[in-house]
């Protein structure tokens, strides 16, 4: 598969090189892991899941960092299963990922500073398990946190993603399992 991939890139790289063209822009993909499986909520105790970003732990983020111009495309990705014991309190709620630049320890993101980047999600009641595609991610994204996480990229390349219930999640408790925030960024060659 790579001598493939590697054997497409010098056909296209010859047809542009041949034709006149000059390739400027380059596309790099990089994922952040965030914690294999976790559990939010029910609130007040729980309602927040707080990761630190650090771009500079992924290797193409960092090999890329000084070409990097923007942000081409985002999702956020993984599976959200609602695991609330059955009974009346068991109606689903919604997910939401809120973002700051750099590293802080906010208990509330939607009071604390924060920057609403991702959601809402609707999540039925248990055992309802979402999936997330990456089309279905990127209709979710706000346009205030996605100018954050570009000058986050642009700067110091770390962030704090706050998974927050939300709405109907009064008393839910919601499991996270292989979440991961991928990143398409645009940089020149």
């Amino acid at each position: 598969m790579r001598r493939l991939r590697t054997v497409l890139l010098s056909l296209a790289l010859g047809a542009a090189t041949l034709t006149g063209c000059v390739l400027t822009q380059a596309q790099i993909l990089a994922h952040f892991g965030l914690d294999p499986t976790f559990q939010i909520g029910p609130p007040p105790e729980n309602p927040v899941h707080r990761e630190l970003v650090d771009l500079n732990t992924v290797e193409e983020y960092v090999d890329h960092k000084d070409d990097l111009e923007g942000l081409s495309d985002l999702a956020l990705v993984g599976t959200f299963t609602n695991v609330t014991p059955a009974g009346p309190i068991n109606t689903g709620g919604t997910m939401e990922v809120w973002i700051t630049a750099g590293d802080t320890n906010l208990s509330d993101p939607t009071t604390g500073g924060a920057v609403k980047l991702w959601g809402p999600k609707s999540i039925g009641p248990s055992p309802d398990a979402v999936t997330i595609s990456w089309d279905e991610s990127a209709a979710l994204f706000t346009k205030e946190g996605k100018d954050l996480l570009i000058d986050t990229i642009k700067g110091d390349g770390i962030f704090t993603a706050y998974v927050y219930t939300t709405g109907g999640a009064a008393a839910q408790t919601f499991r996270v399992d292989d979440g991961q925030i991928i990143l398409v960024l645009a940089g020149g060659l």
